[in-house]
């Protein structure tokens, strides 16, 4: 069913179509799960199940009236979208991995080797196995070179301009304080009535959910497996939503659904 095209459209109808990409980014989530994976996929997976929870502590935070925090994540999101699209592009996943782990071990060898919280820093999280050792030394001597892109350079590359301007950008004055930080809330907790207007800001739905569509998106296109039309069809359809109102998605939505978990949704690709 088409609905007459509108500049935005109400909340639930916003919440449904998230609602329906999160369950539809488990099933692949759970397909992933059912076979083995490379450091590129592994990669691949862990981008999809971070900006499909971020998707879901947006709408969370929008229910609770607490629009600052949408757009703080949804400047996070974003910046995720980015980082994807630029490690696809380059493929420089095992670089990325190998950054992330020095620069996470980095992070808490700080705090162990600390004498103000070394006893402190205790605990399973703390303890490297043989293999993370080895891998520690062997990253030590030739300290891996990979470096975060600017975001403003990759939204161009995707011809995504808007949502770096209007999102990422914009968002920095939610993430940074601000000398009216807080003055929405104060209505929010204390239930009185405002004395003027708060500005609309619906758009972070709706640009959120594009953002995690895209993702997903790029991320069936970059693993190593073959994935069904019918999420392809799905995801053109949420897109077709966001810019129409159709509520076609809703269709492909249920035929997932019931298709799932009997029937695989992917297939590994020959090496």
């Amino acid at each position: 069913m088409e609905k007459k095209p509108k500049k935005y459209l109400a909340f639930e109808e916003y919440r449904d179509a998230a609602d329906s990409l999160y369950a539809v980014s488990g099933m692949v989530l759970f397909s992933f799960a059912k076979h083995g994976c490379d450091t590129r996929n592994l990669v691949i997976r862990n981008f999809v199940s971070r900006s499909t929870m971020m998707l879901r502590g947006i709408f969370r935070l929008w229910e609770l009236s607490d629009y600052q925090d949408t757009w703080i994540i949804h400047r996070a999101l974003l910046d995720r979208l980015f980082h994807f699209h630029y490690l696809c592009e380059k493929n420089q996943f095992l670089e990325f991995d190998n950054w992330s782990f020095f620069e996470q071990y980095k992070a808490q060898n700080k705090v162990k080797s600390d004498l103000a919280f070394k006893h402190e820093a205790v605990g399973w999280v703390y303890e490297l196995t043989d293999e993370q050792k080895f891998r520690v030394k062997t990253l030590s001597a030739d300290p891996p070179k990979w470096r975060r892109p600017k975001a403003e350079d990759v939204a161009k590359s995707m011809a995504l301009d808007f949502l770096y301007k209007y999102g990422y950008d914009f968002a920095s004055t939610h993430v940074h304080p601000m000398a009216n930080d807080g003055q929405q809330d104060f209505y929010t907790i204390t239930n009185l009535e405002p004395t003027s207007k708060f500005p609309d800001q619906i758009s972070v739905l709706s640009n959120s959910i594009l953002a995690t569509s895209l993702l997903l998106q790029e991320a069936l296109n970059q693993s190593s497996f073959r994935w069904r039309r019918l999420l392809w069809d799905y995801i053109d359809q949420i897109r077709l939503f966001l810019d129409k109102g159709s509520d076609s998605f809703k269709e492909s939505f249920s035929k997932l659904g019931h298709m799932f978990p009997e029937t695989e949704l992917c297939e590994k690709t020959e090496a």
